[in-house]
């Protein structure tokens, strides 16, 4: 999937909306984590981020302007429209460090009907130079139109041969 990423951003092809799909708890939230600081990265290294840069350094403190995270919120388990209006706002608004904006919205499924449909409309008009990376645990759960515009990068377990040769080069 990485290198998928790297791909497309070299070719200046990202999509505006990826669905990164499977099971929870497989690594789906850190793979967004990494893309983000990567394509936040001012001085990106072999594929990587540097590490070093402002936009490193925000991005590594939780603090980085250009990147918004959508979650439940104060105990809830549902994402509400409000939360969705302030997502709207800041994509369009005008990236603070000349770059990007990327959204990461975790879990989707978890949006009420309402947000549900809020976010439909901002993927049918997608903000430009912006990048919504939606996690879903459970894709089925989603309104058809929601996944069919997204790129959906799939995760599937590793197989114990593949976690032993991970677990090796880590």
């Amino acid at each position: 999937q990485w290198q998928r990423l790297l791909q497309q951003r070299s070719d200046g092809k990202l999509p505006h909306a990826m669905m990164l799909a499977g099971p929870s708890g497989i690594g789906k939230l850190q793979f967004a984590q990494a893309k983000a600081q990567l394509l936040l990265c001012l001085s990106p290294v072999s594929g990587s981020s540097c590490g070093r840069c402002k936009g490193c350094e925000l991005s590594a403190a939780g603090t980085h302007p250009d990147l918004f995270v959508l979650r439940p919120e104060d105990g809830s388990r549902v994402i509400k429209i409000d939360q969705v209006r302030r997502l709207t706002e800041f994509v369009t608004k005008t990236s603070q460090q000349g770059g990007m904006k990327l959204a990461i919205i975790e879990p989707v499924e978890s949006l009420n009907l309402n947000a549900a449909n809020a976010l439909l409309k901002m993927l049918e008009e997608p903000p430009e130079r912006t990048t919504m990376l939606l996690i879903s645990h459970q894709p089925s759960r989603l309104l058809s139109t929601i996944r069919s515009r997204c790129r959906e990068l799939r995760f599937n377990p590793l197989s114990p041969e593949d976690m032993h040769a991970a677990m090796e080069q880590a």
